[in-house]
Protein backbone atom coordinates (compact mmCIF):
# COMPACT_ATOMS: atom_id res chain seq x y z
CA UNK A 1 0.00 0.00 0.00
CA UNK A 2 1.06 3.59 -0.44
CA UNK A 3 2.56 5.19 2.59
CA UNK A 4 0.43 8.52 2.56
CA UNK A 5 -1.21 9.34 5.49
CA UNK A 6 -4.90 9.36 5.73
CA UNK A 7 -6.74 11.37 7.54
CA UNK A 8 -8.67 8.56 9.84
CA UNK A 9 -8.04 4.80 10.01
CA UNK A 10 -10.98 1.80 10.60
CA UNK A 11 -10.05 -0.56 12.58
CA UNK A 12 -12.57 -3.17 11.44
CA UNK A 13 -14.01 -3.67 8.23
CA UNK A 14 -17.41 -5.29 9.27
CA UNK A 15 -20.96 -3.02 8.90
CA UNK A 16 -19.78 -0.78 11.40
CA UNK A 17 -16.30 -0.03 10.41
CA UNK A 18 -17.81 0.09 6.53
CA UNK A 19 -20.35 2.21 7.79
CA UNK A 20 -18.09 4.85 9.63
CA UNK A 21 -15.60 4.71 6.50
CA UNK A 22 -18.35 5.31 4.38
CA UNK A 23 -19.85 8.56 6.49
CA UNK A 24 -16.16 10.22 6.99
CA UNK A 25 -15.48 9.89 3.18
CA UNK A 26 -19.03 11.73 2.35
CA UNK A 27 -17.85 13.93 4.53
CA UNK A 28 -14.20 14.36 2.64
CA UNK A 29 -12.06 13.21 5.28
CA UNK A 30 -9.67 9.94 3.57
CA UNK A 31 -10.39 7.18 5.14
CA UNK A 32 -7.99 3.61 5.21
CA UNK A 33 -9.72 0.29 6.46
CA UNK A 34 -8.19 -2.05 8.33
CA UNK A 35 -9.47 -5.63 8.05
CA UNK A 36 -8.35 -8.33 9.90
CA UNK A 37 -11.48 -10.46 8.11
CA UNK A 38 -11.84 -12.44 11.12
CA UNK A 39 -13.80 -15.83 10.77
CA UNK A 40 -17.48 -15.27 12.82
CA UNK A 41 -18.27 -11.76 12.21
CA UNK A 42 -21.19 -10.61 13.00
CA UNK A 43 -21.79 -8.50 10.14
CA UNK A 44 -21.11 -11.96 7.85
CA UNK A 45 -23.66 -14.07 9.88
CA UNK A 46 -26.62 -11.86 11.52
CA UNK A 47 -30.50 -12.40 10.52
CA UNK A 48 -30.98 -8.85 9.97
CA UNK A 49 -34.30 -8.10 11.56
CA UNK A 50 -35.02 -4.19 11.69
CA UNK A 51 -38.28 -4.15 14.12
CA UNK A 52 -37.16 -1.60 16.34
CA UNK A 53 -41.22 -1.32 17.41
CA UNK A 54 -41.28 -4.51 18.22
CA UNK A 55 -38.66 -4.54 20.97
CA UNK A 56 -39.00 -5.64 23.95
CA UNK A 57 -36.54 -3.54 25.57
CA UNK A 58 -38.58 -0.85 27.73
CA UNK A 59 -35.19 1.60 27.76
CA UNK A 60 -35.82 4.62 26.64
CA UNK A 61 -32.52 5.44 25.02
CA UNK A 62 -33.00 2.47 23.42
CA UNK A 63 -36.02 3.32 21.49
CA UNK A 64 -34.93 7.08 20.29
CA UNK A 65 -31.78 4.85 18.80
CA UNK A 66 -33.99 1.80 17.75
CA UNK A 67 -36.05 4.37 15.78
CA UNK A 68 -33.97 6.72 14.29
CA UNK A 69 -31.59 3.70 12.71
CA UNK A 70 -34.35 1.90 11.50
CA UNK A 71 -35.54 5.20 9.59
CA UNK A 72 -31.97 5.96 8.84
CA UNK A 73 -31.64 2.78 6.43
CA UNK A 74 -33.93 3.65 4.20
CA UNK A 75 -32.36 6.99 3.30
CA UNK A 76 -28.55 5.38 3.83
CA UNK A 77 -29.83 2.80 1.30
CA UNK A 78 -30.66 5.21 -1.63
CA UNK A 79 -27.24 7.29 -1.40
CA UNK A 80 -26.04 3.81 -2.05
CA UNK A 81 -28.06 3.22 -5.17
CA UNK A 82 -27.33 6.57 -6.27
CA UNK A 83 -23.05 5.49 -5.89
CA UNK A 84 -23.97 2.75 -8.03
CA UNK A 85 -23.85 -0.22 -5.48
CA UNK A 86 -26.13 -3.33 -5.69
CA UNK A 87 -28.58 -2.51 -3.32
CA UNK A 88 -30.66 -5.19 -4.41
CA UNK A 89 -28.08 -7.46 -2.63
CA UNK A 90 -28.47 -6.62 0.77
CA UNK A 91 -32.49 -7.58 1.01
CA UNK A 92 -33.47 -4.59 2.49
CA UNK A 93 -37.15 -4.18 2.17
CA UNK A 94 -40.45 -4.35 4.42
CA UNK A 95 -41.87 -7.56 4.99
CA UNK A 96 -43.63 -7.07 8.47
CA UNK A 97 -43.07 -9.07 11.30
CA UNK A 98 -45.25 -11.42 13.72
CA UNK A 99 -45.06 -11.58 17.68
CA UNK A 100 -46.61 -14.73 19.05
CA UNK A 101 -47.59 -16.04 21.66
CA UNK A 102 -47.68 -19.67 21.67
CA UNK A 103 -49.77 -20.55 24.55
CA UNK A 104 -52.37 -18.87 27.01
CA UNK A 105 -49.67 -19.33 30.21
CA UNK A 106 -47.40 -16.85 27.85
CA UNK A 107 -50.20 -14.27 28.68
CA UNK A 108 -48.46 -12.36 32.02
CA UNK A 109 -45.36 -11.42 29.82
CA UNK A 110 -47.45 -11.04 26.30
CA UNK A 111 -49.86 -9.14 27.80
CA UNK A 112 -47.03 -5.97 28.82
CA UNK A 113 -45.42 -6.46 25.33
CA UNK A 114 -48.42 -5.47 24.21
CA UNK A 115 -48.82 -2.68 25.69
CA UNK A 116 -45.16 -1.61 25.49
CA UNK A 117 -45.26 -1.91 21.28
CA UNK A 118 -48.55 -0.63 20.82
CA UNK A 119 -48.24 2.43 22.82
CA UNK A 120 -45.02 3.67 21.05
CA UNK A 121 -45.45 6.89 19.38
CA UNK A 122 -46.42 6.41 15.51
CA UNK A 123 -47.01 2.36 16.44
CA UNK A 124 -48.41 0.56 13.70
CA UNK A 125 -48.22 -2.76 15.79
CA UNK A 126 -51.66 -4.16 16.17
CA UNK A 127 -53.30 -7.27 17.29
CA UNK A 128 -54.41 -9.77 14.84
CA UNK A 129 -56.32 -13.46 14.76
CA UNK A 130 -54.48 -16.45 14.88
CA UNK A 131 -55.93 -17.88 11.40
CA UNK A 132 -54.90 -14.54 9.69
CA UNK A 133 -51.61 -15.22 11.07
CA UNK A 134 -51.25 -18.39 9.71
CA UNK A 135 -52.52 -17.00 6.48
CA UNK A 136 -49.38 -14.72 6.25
CA UNK A 137 -47.13 -17.14 7.22
CA UNK A 138 -48.40 -21.14 5.89
CA UNK A 139 -45.96 -23.40 7.77
CA UNK A 140 -47.10 -21.19 11.32
CA UNK A 141 -48.03 -24.40 13.87
CA UNK A 142 -51.04 -23.48 16.80
CA UNK A 143 -50.67 -20.53 18.25
CA UNK A 144 -52.78 -18.67 21.15
CA UNK A 145 -51.79 -14.88 20.02
CA UNK A 146 -50.09 -12.66 17.50
CA UNK A 147 -49.30 -9.03 17.18
CA UNK A 148 -48.34 -7.76 13.17
CA UNK A 149 -46.05 -4.62 12.39
CA UNK A 150 -46.61 -4.54 9.04
CA UNK A 151 -43.50 -1.63 9.12
CA UNK A 152 -40.65 -4.27 9.73
CA UNK A 153 -38.01 -4.79 7.58
CA UNK A 154 -34.75 -7.21 7.00
CA UNK A 155 -31.48 -6.78 5.40
CA UNK A 156 -28.70 -9.27 4.86
CA UNK A 157 -25.57 -8.47 6.39
CA UNK A 158 -23.20 -9.45 3.50
CA UNK A 159 -25.21 -7.61 0.86
CA UNK A 160 -25.26 -4.45 2.95
CA UNK A 161 -21.55 -4.58 3.88
CA UNK A 162 -20.72 -5.05 -0.29
CA UNK A 163 -22.95 -2.24 -1.08
CA UNK A 164 -21.04 0.04 1.77
CA UNK A 165 -17.65 -1.55 0.27
CA UNK A 166 -18.61 -0.16 -3.19
CA UNK A 167 -19.70 3.31 -1.75
CA UNK A 168 -16.47 3.50 0.17
CA UNK A 169 -14.36 2.50 -2.59
CA UNK A 170 -16.29 5.21 -4.70
CA UNK A 171 -15.48 7.88 -2.29
CA UNK A 172 -11.57 7.06 -1.95
CA UNK A 173 -11.72 4.95 0.71
CA UNK A 174 -8.54 2.50 1.00
CA UNK A 175 -8.99 -1.01 2.41
CA UNK A 176 -5.88 -2.42 3.76
CA UNK A 177 -6.41 -6.62 4.87
CA UNK A 178 -4.43 -7.14 8.48
CA UNK A 179 -4.24 -7.57 12.03
CA UNK A 180 -3.21 -4.18 13.76
CA UNK A 181 -0.18 -5.12 15.82
CA UNK A 182 0.25 -1.85 17.49
CA UNK A 183 0.26 1.70 17.21
CA UNK A 184 2.83 4.50 17.09
CA UNK A 185 2.41 7.63 19.21
CA UNK A 186 3.52 11.53 18.16
CA UNK A 187 3.56 14.70 19.97
CA UNK A 188 4.59 15.48 23.72
CA UNK A 189 2.76 16.82 26.23
CA UNK A 190 0.79 16.96 29.51
CA UNK A 191 -2.62 16.79 27.79
CA UNK A 192 -4.13 13.58 26.05
CA UNK A 193 -1.94 11.16 24.17
CA UNK A 194 -2.09 11.73 19.96
CA UNK A 195 -2.07 8.89 18.07
CA UNK A 196 0.10 9.03 14.29
CA UNK A 197 0.09 5.65 12.73
CA UNK A 198 -1.03 1.60 13.07
CA UNK A 199 0.89 -0.88 12.82
CA UNK A 200 -0.70 -3.49 10.58
CA UNK A 201 0.72 -6.83 9.79
CA UNK A 202 2.63 -7.74 6.77
CA UNK A 203 1.67 -3.83 5.54
CA UNK A 204 3.83 -0.43 5.99
CA UNK A 205 2.52 1.34 9.07
CA UNK A 206 -0.92 2.89 8.01
CA UNK A 207 0.10 7.01 9.17
CA UNK A 208 -3.13 9.04 10.61
CA UNK A 209 -5.01 11.86 11.72
CA UNK A 210 -7.07 10.12 13.81
CA UNK A 211 -8.46 6.37 14.85
CA UNK A 212 -11.34 4.69 14.99
CA UNK A 213 -11.75 0.89 16.49
CA UNK A 214 -14.82 -1.03 15.21
CA UNK A 215 -13.61 -4.34 16.03
CA UNK A 216 -17.23 -5.96 16.81
CA UNK A 217 -15.97 -9.08 19.30
CA UNK A 218 -12.41 -8.18 18.66
CA UNK A 219 -12.63 -4.82 20.18
CA UNK A 220 -10.78 -5.42 23.66
CA UNK A 221 -7.60 -6.42 21.82
CA UNK A 222 -7.41 -3.36 20.64
CA UNK A 223 -7.92 -1.76 24.29
CA UNK A 224 -4.61 -3.33 25.08
CA UNK A 225 -2.72 -1.29 22.85
CA UNK A 226 -5.02 1.76 23.73
CA UNK A 227 -4.60 1.40 27.33
CA UNK A 228 -8.42 1.53 27.58
CA UNK A 229 -11.34 0.17 29.20
CA UNK A 230 -13.14 -1.57 26.55
CA UNK A 231 -14.88 -4.44 27.71
CA UNK A 232 -16.51 -6.48 24.85
CA UNK A 233 -17.08 -9.90 24.63
CA UNK A 234 -18.12 -12.11 22.20
CA UNK A 235 -21.59 -14.01 22.23
CA UNK A 236 -21.57 -17.14 19.89
CA UNK A 237 -24.65 -17.01 17.80
CA UNK A 238 -25.75 -20.30 15.51
CA UNK A 239 -27.94 -19.85 12.56
CA UNK A 240 -29.23 -22.37 10.81
CA UNK A 241 -30.91 -21.48 6.83
CA UNK A 242 -33.27 -24.03 5.48
CA UNK A 243 -34.24 -24.28 1.99
CA UNK A 244 -38.62 -24.89 1.07
CA UNK A 245 -40.38 -24.32 -1.52
CA UNK A 246 -43.34 -21.61 -1.96
CA UNK A 247 -42.77 -17.53 -2.14
CA UNK A 248 -40.93 -17.00 0.84
CA UNK A 249 -40.17 -13.53 0.25
CA UNK A 250 -44.13 -12.38 1.73
CA UNK A 251 -43.45 -14.23 4.47
CA UNK A 252 -43.30 -11.97 7.58
CA UNK A 253 -40.86 -12.53 10.26
CA UNK A 254 -41.79 -14.63 13.00
CA UNK A 255 -40.93 -13.61 16.99
CA UNK A 256 -42.35 -15.84 19.37
CA UNK A 257 -41.83 -13.62 22.82
CA UNK A 258 -40.24 -16.27 24.79
CA UNK A 259 -38.00 -18.32 21.94
CA UNK A 260 -35.95 -18.12 18.86
CA UNK A 261 -36.98 -16.02 15.49
CA UNK A 262 -37.74 -17.60 11.82
CA UNK A 263 -36.67 -15.21 9.10
CA UNK A 264 -38.19 -15.61 5.75
CA UNK A 265 -35.78 -14.28 2.70
CA UNK A 266 -37.00 -14.56 -1.04
CA UNK A 267 -36.03 -17.67 -3.15
CA UNK A 268 -37.27 -20.28 -1.21
CA UNK A 269 -34.69 -19.17 1.96
CA UNK A 270 -35.92 -19.37 5.74
CA UNK A 271 -33.09 -18.90 8.62
CA UNK A 272 -34.08 -19.95 12.22
CA UNK A 273 -31.92 -18.68 15.03
CA UNK A 274 -30.13 -18.05 17.16
CA UNK A 275 -27.97 -19.36 19.90
CA UNK A 276 -27.53 -17.05 22.78
CA UNK A 277 -23.83 -18.77 23.84
CA UNK A 278 -22.17 -16.51 26.59
CA UNK A 279 -18.50 -18.13 27.32
CA UNK A 280 -18.03 -19.80 24.05
CA UNK A 281 -15.19 -17.51 23.66
CA UNK A 282 -13.92 -17.32 19.86
CA UNK A 283 -15.15 -20.77 18.95
CA UNK A 284 -16.82 -20.71 15.23
CA UNK A 285 -17.76 -24.31 14.96
CA UNK A 286 -21.26 -25.19 13.94
CA UNK A 287 -22.40 -28.02 17.16
CA UNK A 288 -24.73 -30.78 17.25
CA UNK A 289 -26.28 -29.51 20.25
CA UNK A 290 -26.74 -25.90 18.72
CA UNK A 291 -28.51 -27.56 15.80
CA UNK A 292 -30.78 -29.31 18.06
CA UNK A 293 -31.94 -26.33 19.97
CA UNK A 294 -32.39 -24.42 16.69
CA UNK A 295 -34.24 -27.14 14.74
CA UNK A 296 -36.68 -28.13 18.13
CA UNK A 297 -37.57 -24.52 18.47
CA UNK A 298 -38.11 -22.99 14.79
CA UNK A 299 -40.46 -26.87 14.29
CA UNK A 300 -42.26 -26.23 17.52
CA UNK A 301 -43.41 -22.63 16.10
CA UNK A 302 -43.30 -23.70 12.43
CA UNK A 303 -43.74 -27.39 12.05
CA UNK A 304 -44.73 -26.89 8.38
CA UNK A 305 -41.40 -26.15 7.69
CA UNK A 306 -40.20 -30.45 9.21
CA UNK A 307 -39.79 -31.22 5.21
CA UNK A 308 -37.38 -28.05 4.75
CA UNK A 309 -34.10 -29.01 2.97
CA UNK A 310 -30.71 -27.90 5.72
CA UNK A 311 -28.66 -25.74 3.20
CA UNK A 312 -26.19 -24.46 5.79
CA UNK A 313 -25.71 -23.22 9.26
CA UNK A 314 -23.50 -19.42 10.16
CA UNK A 315 -21.92 -18.84 13.29
CA UNK A 316 -21.60 -14.92 14.21
CA UNK A 317 -19.77 -13.53 17.57
CA UNK A 318 -21.83 -10.53 18.93
CA UNK A 319 -20.08 -7.90 20.35
CA UNK A 320 -21.35 -7.51 23.88
CA UNK A 321 -20.99 -4.67 26.35
CA UNK A 322 -21.49 -5.29 30.13
CA UNK A 323 -24.45 -2.75 30.30
CA UNK A 324 -25.91 -4.06 26.66
CA UNK A 325 -24.82 -0.27 24.84
CA UNK A 326 -22.68 0.02 22.22
CA UNK A 327 -19.62 2.07 22.88
CA UNK A 328 -19.55 5.04 20.67
CA UNK A 329 -17.05 8.15 21.27
CA UNK A 330 -13.70 9.39 21.71
CA UNK A 331 -11.47 7.47 23.88
CA UNK A 332 -10.69 8.94 27.30
CA UNK A 333 -6.58 9.80 27.26
CA UNK A 334 -6.67 10.34 23.78
CA UNK A 335 -6.99 13.43 21.68
CA UNK A 336 -7.86 11.37 18.22
CA UNK A 337 -8.70 7.67 18.91
CA UNK A 338 -12.37 6.81 19.05
CA UNK A 339 -14.51 3.47 19.28
CA UNK A 340 -18.00 2.28 17.92
CA UNK A 341 -18.81 -1.19 19.29
CA UNK A 342 -20.74 -3.03 21.37
CA UNK A 343 -24.19 -3.34 19.53
CA UNK A 344 -24.59 -6.62 20.70
CA UNK A 345 -27.35 -8.87 18.82
CA UNK A 346 -28.45 -5.61 17.26
CA UNK A 347 -25.87 -4.76 15.15
CA UNK A 348 -27.44 -4.91 11.55
CA UNK A 349 -30.12 -2.31 13.30
CA UNK A 350 -27.97 -0.25 15.00
CA UNK A 351 -24.63 -0.27 13.40
CA UNK A 352 -24.86 2.18 10.82
CA UNK A 353 -26.55 4.82 12.37
CA UNK A 354 -24.66 5.04 15.53
CA UNK A 355 -21.83 5.45 12.66
CA UNK A 356 -23.29 8.14 11.40
CA UNK A 357 -23.56 10.20 15.10
CA UNK A 358 -19.93 9.29 15.36
CA UNK A 359 -19.04 10.52 11.81
CA UNK A 360 -21.18 13.59 12.57
CA UNK A 361 -18.86 13.98 15.94
CA UNK A 362 -15.38 13.29 14.61
CA UNK A 363 -16.11 15.97 11.79
CA UNK A 364 -17.54 18.42 14.46
CA UNK A 365 -21.07 18.44 13.08
CA UNK A 366 -22.89 17.11 15.93
CA UNK A 367 -26.06 17.67 16.81
CA UNK A 368 -27.03 19.25 13.52
CA UNK A 369 -29.98 17.07 12.49
CA UNK A 370 -30.91 16.54 16.16
CA UNK A 371 -29.03 13.36 16.93
CA UNK A 372 -26.21 14.49 19.33
CA UNK A 373 -28.06 14.14 22.21
CA UNK A 374 -28.09 10.49 21.45
CA UNK A 375 -24.78 9.54 21.63
CA UNK A 376 -23.87 10.91 25.68
CA UNK A 377 -24.77 8.09 26.98
CA UNK A 378 -22.89 5.52 25.11
CA UNK A 379 -19.82 7.15 25.89
CA UNK A 380 -17.27 4.54 26.38
CA UNK A 381 -15.88 6.96 29.49
CA UNK A 382 -18.35 5.53 31.52
CA UNK A 383 -16.10 1.54 31.52
CA UNK A 384 -13.10 4.34 32.22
Amino acid sequence: MSDAACDVAVAGGGLVGLSLAYELATRGLSVTVIDAAHAGRATDAGAGILSPATNAVADELWWALGSAAGEHYASLVARLSDGGADTAATGYGTCGLLSIGLRESEDPWFDPFARLVQGRPRSAVHEISTTEARALFPPLGPIHRALYNPDACRVDGRGMAAALRHGAGQHGVVLVEGVVSGLVEGGSGSGPRTLAAVHVDGHRDVRCGALAVAGGAWTAAMGEWLDAALPISPTKGQIVHLGVEGDTGRWPILQPLLTHYVVPWPGGRVACGGTFEVGAGFSTTVTAGGLHELLRECLSVAPGLAAAEHLFTRVGLRPTSPDDRPLTGRLPGWSNAWVNTGHGANGLLLGPYTSRLLAEHMVGTAGSDGGGATIGPLDPARFC
